[in-house]
């Protein structure tokens, strides 16, 4: 059977499967979620924001899966703690695609620079919980950005250096490249660890000036070569043909 096509958010039969997707309130998350659901699987969505964790409920309606939103905050290892420990079922992929960035140094509940927090150490924290649950596959989503990327192991936070949004979310995307890496030779051949980068998908992130005349003005500039939230979610028909084939 030759692969989906990546043209199209149409996907394989999902019933009796179980996704855990982090970021699935708005952007490329919110369209995998949506797209899961209506093929009929289960999508455990966990949110901070209760106003977009109801939208996502709502626009998945009654359609032939379900979406349940329970609470989380990524920047909150106790919140990631308390998640993991009410999960009563198994998963059948964990998708780690939520990613934060900021327009100015921000800290997390237990004192983590945000986008290193946020990026890195809580699905860090999320995974090492949960994957002896997952039974088909666990994944990452990456950045290009990784590549200007430098982790300063005296100073990760930025506490002494100075912090830029692109220094310190490059930093995170690194550290998601090589956990990738580091968890796959972990795990071994019993659940494969995926690396999935989106492209430039215009979904808000990039908005992060804290000007919104600014970021109106990047969000013409880019507007040319960027993709829609859909668009960049087109990569995960394929991923779901390989998991439910493999």
């Amino acid at each position: 059977m030759d692969p989906v096509p990546l043209t199209t958010l149409d996907l394989p039969d999902q019933s009796g499967r179980t996704w855990l997707i982090t970021g699935a309130t708005s952007g490329i998350g919110r369209e995998l979620a949506l797209a899961v659901a209506a093929a009929g699987g289960r999508v455990v969505a966990p949110a901070r924001n209760r106003e977009k964790a109801a939208s996502l409920v709502a626009a998945a309606g009654k359609g032939a899966g379900s979406v349940e939103t329970p609470h989380m905050d990524l920047a909150d290892l106790a919140s990631v703690h308390r998640f993991a420990e009410s999960l009563t079922t198994d998963i059948d992929v964990l998708v780690n695609n939520a990613g934060a960035v900021s327009p100015r140094r921000r800290e997390t509940a237990d004192g983590f620079e945000l986008l290193l927090g946020t990026n890195f150490l809580g699905p860090f924290a999320l995974t090492n919980l949960v994957a002896d649950r997952v039974r088909e596959r666990i994944v990452i989503t990456g950045s290009d950005s990784y590549k200007v990327g430098r982790v300063d192991l005296d100073d990760p936070h930025f506490r002494s250096r100075r912090w830029n949004p692109m220094s310190a979310y490059a930093q995170s995307k690194l550290c998601d490249m090589l956990w990738a890496r580091a968890l796959q030779e972990r795990l071994g051949s019993r659940v494969p660890v995926t690396l999935a980068h989106p492209g430039w998908a215009a979904t808000g992130i990039q908005n992060v000036t804290g000007s919104k005349l600014l970021d109106r003005a990047i969000v013409a500039v880019t507007s040319p070569f960027s993709q829609s939230a859909e668009d960049g979610a087109l990569p995960w028909p394929r991923l779901l043909w390989e998991t439910t084939h493999r």
